[in-house]
C-alpha cells in the first residue's frame, strides 16, 4: 500500500512539473526529495534522474551519487532507458570535472542505450555531450556538427530545453571561431526560443556568449549590461558554473571601463564561488584580472599575489589540458560516433519502412506500369549493348589495321637504314677498298713486265704498304662488325691487362706515329686489369689510337691516361688535332646505327666512316660506355668506361641485355 501511494505522489508530482516547465526547467528539488523516500522501481530512477539533471550544475557531488544509484537500479531493474539518462547525467558531470575520457565512455554508452529504445529525446542529449568533448579538443567544426545535430533531433521530438541548450552551444564555438556574426545570430534565436522554454540558466548562458561578442569587437558598455543580466539570472537559478564563468569576464569589461571598484568587487565574487565550487579554471582567470586592477590601483602587493596564484593555476590547468585531451584522443573514435549515428538511422528507416507498408497499397497500378517501362528499358539495354559490342569490334578492327600500319611503317624505315647501311658499306668496299688495290695490281703488273727498276720499286713498296695496312685495317673493322650483327653472336669475356693491349696497338701504328713524328705519352697503369672481349676491345682501342694519329698535325702529341671510375676504369686518349664538329659527335653517340661521311686526317689520311660507329658499340655490347668533348682546332679527347675485372656477374648480365638489343 505504501509503495502504490509513493508511485501515486510521484506521478502527481511529474505531472505537475510537465505544466510548470515545459522545457525542463528546473524543478523543486525539495519536492523531489520528499517524493524519492516513497518511491521504488523504476518511479525511483526516474525521480533519481530528475535530481541528478537539476543538481549537477548547482551540487554536482549530490548530483553524481543520485546518477550512481539511478544507474545501479536501472540496470538491475531492466529499465535500459532510465540507465541511458542515468549514465548521461554521469557523464556531463565527469566533463565538467575535466575527466573528458570518462566522460566519453559514459555518453557512448548511453547512446547506445537511448537508441536500443528509441529514446531520442536522451539521445539530443548525448550529441550535446560528444559536442562539447570536441570542443575541448578544439575541433569547432566537429562540435558544432554535433550541436546541430542534436537541435534538429530534439525540435523533431519536441524538447525545447535541448533545443535551447543546443543553440546556445553552436553560438559559444562559432565565437570560438571568431565567427561572431553566427554566433549572434545563434545566441539571440536561443533567447527567442527560450521565452517559450522558461529556463533562466539557458537565458544566462545565451547572454553570456553575446556578451563575449561585445566584448570581443569593443563594445564595452553593451558587453557590461549583457554580463550583469547573465550574472543576476545565474544567481536567481543559483547556477553556479554559469556565475563563475560571468564573474571573470564582467570584471575584465569593468577593467576596460575603468570601473576598478565594480571590477575588483566581481572579481572577489568569483573567487569565491570558484573556490567553493573548484571551478580551477574560472578561479584562475578571476586571479588573473584582480592582478590587473590591482595594479591598475597602484597595489603592487596585491596585484603580485593575484598574479602568483594565477600563473600556478594556470601552468597546472595547462598541464591537466593536455593530459585529459591526449587521454580523450586515445579512447574516442570516431567509428564509435559514425555506429550510433548509423545505428539511429537504421532506427528511422525501420519506422519509416512500417509507415510505407500501409501506403504501398495504392500504388499497384502505377506499379505495373514501373515493370512495363523497365521491361522496355531493359529491352532498349540490351540491344544498345549489341549495338555497343558490334561498334567495340568494329573500333578493335580498326585499333588493329592501325597498329599494323605503324608497325609496317616502322619496319619499312627500319629496311630503309638497313639498305642505307648496306649500300654505304658495299661504297666502302668498292671505294676505299677498289683504288689501294688497283695500285698494288698496277706495281705488280709493271714488276712483271719488268719496267721497273729495283729502286723504283723499293720506293714504291712504301707507299704499297701503307695501301695495305688501310686495306687490312678496313677489312678487319667491316669484317668484326659484320660478326657482331650476325645472329647468334656471343661475346667471349675475360679478364685482361688493358695496359698490354694498348701497348701491342702501338707497336702496329708505330709506322705511322714515326712518319708524322708524333710523341706518345702512356701514362697508364701497367696493371691495369678490365673484363670484357677481347678482340673486340681490340678494334676499339686500335681504331681510336689509329684516329687519334690520322686527326693529330705534325709533330704533336698523344695522351693516353687510366683512372678509376666506381666499378668501371676511364680509359682516356686526348689528341691536340682538328677536333670534331659537335654536329658528327651527338651523330656518333646517338641511339641509331649511324655511318658518318670520313672525314680526311691532316694529311689526307682517308677513313671509312665506321671506325668510332663499332667503337660505340662494341664498349657498350661489353656493358661500358663512351664520352667524346672535342674543339675544332684544339684537339679531341675520348674516353671509355669499361667494366673492372671484379664485375663479372653484372658485366654478364649487362652484355645479355647489350646482345638481345643488338
Amino acid at each position: 500500500m505504501k509503495r502504490k501511494l509513493g508511485n501515486f505522489l510521484f506521478f502527481i508530482m511529474v505531472l505537475i512539473l510537465s505544466f510548470e516547465g515545459k522545457a525542463q526547467s528546473l524543478v523543486n528539488v525539495d519536492s523531489l526529495k520528499s517524493v524519492l523516500n516513497n518511491t521504488e522501481g523504476k518511479a525511483r530512477v526516474e525521480t533519481l534522474n530528475l535530481l541528478a539533471t537539476n543538481l549537477r550544475e548547482s551540487e554536482q557531488e549530490s548530483a553524481f551519487n543520485y546518477a550512481l544509484e539511478a544507474e545501479g537500479l536501472a540496470h538491475s531493474i531492466g529499465d535500459i532507458s532510465g540507465e541511458s539518462l542515468a549514465k548521461e547525467n554521469i557523464g556531463w558531470i565527469y566533463y565538467r570535472r575535466g575527466q573528458y575520457q570518462k566522460s566519453f565512455d559514459f555518453s557512448k554508452d548511453a547512446y547506445e542505450l537511448a537508441l536500443q529504445v528509441d529514446n531520442m529525446k536522451v539521445a539530443a542529449r548525448l550529441l550535446n555531450s560528444m559536442g562539447a568533448l570536441y570542443y575541448e579538443q578544439q575541433n569547432f567544426d566537429l562540435a558544432i556538427e554535433q550541436f546541430k545535430k542534436a537541435y534538429l533531433l530534439s525540435k523533431r521530438e519536441g524538447d525545447l530545453y535541448t533545443q535551447i541548450r543546443s543553440l546556445n552551444n553552436v553560438a559559444y564555438n562559432f565565437s570560438q571561431k571568431n565567427e561572431l556574426d553566427s554566433a549572434l545570430y545563434y545566441a539571440k534565436y536561443a533567447i527567442e526560443v527560450n521565452r517559450n522554454a522558461g529556463s533562466p540558466y539557458l537565458t544566462a548562458f545565451a547572454n553570456r556568449v553575446i556578451g563575449d561578442i561585445y566584448y570581443t569587437t569593443g563594445n564595452y558598455d553593451s558587453a557590461a549590461s549583457i554580463f550583469e543580466n547573465s550574472l543576476n539570472e545565474a544567481r536567481l537559478q543559483h547556477v553556479k558554473t554559469t556565475e563563475a564563468s560571468v564573474t571573470h569576464r564582467l570584471g575584465a569589461t569593468y577593467l576596460k571601463l575603468g570601473k576598478l571598484s565594480d571590477a575588483e568587487k566581481v572579481l572577489l565574487e568569483g573567487v569565491k564561488v570558484s573556490e567553493e565550487n573548484k571551478f580551477l579554471d574560472e578561479l584562475a582567470k578571476n586571479h588573473k584580472y584582480l592582478a590587473q586592477v590591482y595594479e591598475e590601483k597602484g597595489d603592487i602587493r596585491n596585484a603580485y599575489r593575484h598574479q602568483s596564484t594565477y600563473v600556478v593555476l594556470n601552468d597546472s590547468l595547462v598541464d591537466k589540458g593536455n593530459r585529459d585531451r591526449i587521454a580523450l584522443l586515445q579512447g574516442m573514435f570516431q567509428e564509435d560516433l559514425d555506429k550510433s549515428e548509423l545505428n539511429l538511422l537504421k532506427e528511422q528507416n525501420e519506422n519509416q519502412a512500417q509507415r510505407l507498408k500501409l501506403i504501398r497499397r495504392n500504388y499497384y497500378i502505377i506499379a505495373i506500369a514501373i515493370v512495363l517501362i523497365l521491361g522496355l528499358l531493359i529491352w532498349l539495354f540490351l540491344l544498345n549493348r549489341n549495338i555497343k559490342k558490334y561498334n567495340d569490334f568494329l573500333l578493335e578492327q580498326k585499333r588493329k589495321i592501325k597498329d599494323q600500319n605503324i608497325d609496317l611503317e616502322a619496319k619499312s624505315l627500319q629496311l630503309e637504314k638497313i639498305n642505307e647501311t648496306k649500300n654505304k658499306l658495299f661504297s666502302i668496299l668498292g671505294h676505299d677498298l677498289k683504288a689501294p688495290i688497283g695500285q698494288v695490281k698496277s706495281v705488280v703488273d709493271l714488276l712483271i713486265q719488268g719496267m721497273l727498276t729495283k729502286e723504283e720499286f723499293e720506293e714504291l713498296l712504301k707507299v704499297l704498304n701503307k695501301d695495305i695496312n688501310s686495306v687490312h685495317f678496313t677489312l678487319n673493322n667491316t669484317l668484326k662488325w659484320s660478326m657482331a650483327q650476325m645472329e647468334g653472336f656471343k661475346l667471349k669475356k675475360m679478364p685482361f691487362n688493358l695496359y698490354d693491349l694498348v701497348a701491342s696497338n702501338l707497336t702496329l701504328i708505330e709506322p705511322q706515329l714515326k712518319e708524322k713524328e708524333i710523341v706518345v705519352s702512356n701514362l697508364m697503369q701497367k696493371d691495369q686489369l678490365v673484363y670484357a672481349d677481347q678482340d673486340l676491345m681490340e678494334v676499339v682501342v686500335r681504331n681510336i689510337l689509329n684516329n687519334a694519329v690520322k686527326f693529330s698535325k705534325r709533330n704533336g702529341t698523344v695522351e693516353i691516361t687510366t683512372s678509376p671510375k666506381g666499378q668501371f676504369v676511364k680509359w682516356c686518349v686526348q689528341d691536340h688535332g682538328i677536333g670534331i664538329k659537335a654536329s658528327q659527335i651527338k651523330e656518333i653517340l646517338g641511339k641509331d646505327y649511324i655511318i658518318t661521311d670520313s672525314q680526311k686526317g691532316t694529311e689526307q689520311e682517308k677513313g671509312s666512316g665506321l671506325g668510332l660507329q663499332l667503337c660505340k658499340e662494341f664498349v657498350r655490347m661489353n656493358g661500358g660506355e663512351i664520352y667524346i668533348q672535342s674543339k675544332e682546332g684544339e684537339g679531341t679527347r675520348i674516353c671509355l668506361d669499361i667494366p673492372q675485372g671484379d664485375l663479372i656477374q653484372d658485366s654478364n648480365t649487362s652484355a645479355k641485355k647489350e646482345i638481345s638489343q643488338a
